[in-house]
């Protein structure tokens, strides 16, 4: 059977249209990942620099946050699915998903969350951030930016912990002094 192709340019034999297509595709694909990771290395710049800037909370999820938990960021028109060592019976769930202080929120069919000291594992394939949550659960997040995405989790978690090991002091002389260096004076 004969497929439609694209006209030859150059001299070049006509291409197929499905595949001229595919590439077309593959190119925007590859476009925005580069925009993506633009983005993602925009924002790690920006959070050294700044620390996090929390964004003012719509009504939908202001009556959800904690004392002290902020929003710091909001993707919208993502698709969630969760993976319990089988696929999701509900399949993918759309909706909007907000990074807080201390959770991921995805506001779809179905409100699910996750707080961010469960994520073991982000990793960024095909288009989509997975993630391993607590015991071994896996989340597919399928949005526009997810190495935007896993950069924003990254330095909420990285800020999360940051305040414990402030709470440990550092151990100090009767005197109140630093304690002598290992090895000296002995």
């Amino acid at each position: 059977m004969d497929r439609p192709t694209e006209p030859g340019r150059h001299g070049r034999p006509p291409v197929p249209r499905d595949l001229a297509l595919g590439a077309g595709s593959a190119g925007r694909a590859l476009d925005e990942a580069a925009a993506d990771e633009a983005a993602a290395d925009e924002a790690r710049r920006r959070l050294h620099e700044q620390g996090i800037v929390p964004i003012e909370p719509d009504d939908r999820i202001g009556v959800m946050l904690a004392p002290g938990e902020r929003v710091v960021a909001v993707h919208r028109a993502v698709s969630l699915e969760r993976r319990k060592g089988w696929l999701d019976p509900l399949g993918g769930l759309g909706g909007d998903l907000y990074v807080t202080t201390r959770r991921l929120i995805h506001f779809g069919p179905v409100p699910v969350e996750y707080a961010l000291c469960e994520i073991r594992e982000a990793v960024v394939a095909t288009g989509a951030l997975r993630l391993i949550v607590g015991e071994g659960r896996g989340v597919e997040i399928e949005v526009h930016d997810p190495r935007l995405l896993r950069v924003e989790i990254a330095v909420v978690r990285e800020a999360a912990r940051a305040p414990a090991t402030d709470l440990v002091p550092e151990p100090t002389e009767p005197d109140g002094g630093p304690p002598p260096a290992q090895g000296a004076g002995r």
